[in-house]
């Protein structure tokens, strides 16, 4: 199945001039690109030493027995840190190809997932799935990774899924501050798995809390300038 989006379709703006679309307050500056805990950690050789606090939140844990709510919290949090420092990392020391290979990297997954959806009865409709249809997967998909999810808008052209809304002030990737190219890469995902459920719609990232968002926000909707 052939490729559908590119990294280089984002626009080259951070997404949050898009808070005008919705009314909303005008965008902040976005703060400056800033060096991740990893890379600072690795050139001071360990001397500079990383804030866990960016990539653990305060849950009580029990000590002996952990409840399965727990131990899943507690595997994702490990999960969120070991992906996040290598996707992180990718584009702080390559350049335009780091952000290349995390785009890549997260537009495949779109491609397996959707073909194994369909050999389970899922998005059967497509390449004709409602907008409702495409993020109702995709939020699954999101609490199958305990992401807090909340949906500010839901019709038949537009929805808007938020993630961490008010939660911490840095994502819990930990992406660099500012980096929110990084952010548009690894919604490649997104992206290519609604043109692959119809190609009329599209998906993107609207908000993120690298450039100072109070939640992540991918937007799903109509494609005005899809192909008739």
């Amino acid at each position: 199945m052939k490729r559908l989006t590119y990294e280089t379709d984002n626009p080259k703006t951070p997404p949050k001039t898009k808070l005008d679309h919705y009314g909303e307050l005008k965008a902040l500056p976005v703060p400056p690109l800033e060096e991740s805990q990893f890379v600072r950690w690795i050139k001071s050789d360990g001397v500079i030493e990383e804030n866990p606090q960016r990539y653990v939140y305060d849950y009580d844990l029990p000590f002996r027995h952990l409840d399965i709510t727990t131990k899943f919290r507690s595997c994702n949090t490990r999960h969120l840190k070991e992906v996040g420092v290598f996707r992180t990392a990718c584009p702080e020391l390559f350049g335009d190809a780091g952000y290349k290979l995390v785009d890549d990297a997260y537009t495949s997954f779109a491609h397996s997932e959707f073909k194994t959806a369909q050999a389970r009865g899922q998005l059967k409709n497509a390449p004709n799935c409602s907008i409702k249809e495409i993020a109702s997967f995709i939020c699954t998909a999101y609490e199958i990774q305990n992401f807090p999810i909340v949906i500010a808008e839901a019709t038949d052209e537009r929805v808007r899924i938020q993630l961490y809304k008010g939660l911490p002030v840095y994502c819990p990737y930990d992406v660099r501050r500012g980096d929110y190219r990084l952010c548009m890469a690894t919604a490649g995902y997104e992206r290519e798995l609604t043109k692959l459920c119809n190609p009329k719609f599209r998906a993107y990232l609207s908000r993120t809390k690298a450039i100072g968002d109070d939640c992540c926000e991918l937007t799903i909707e109509v494609d005005r300038t899809a192909k008739k």
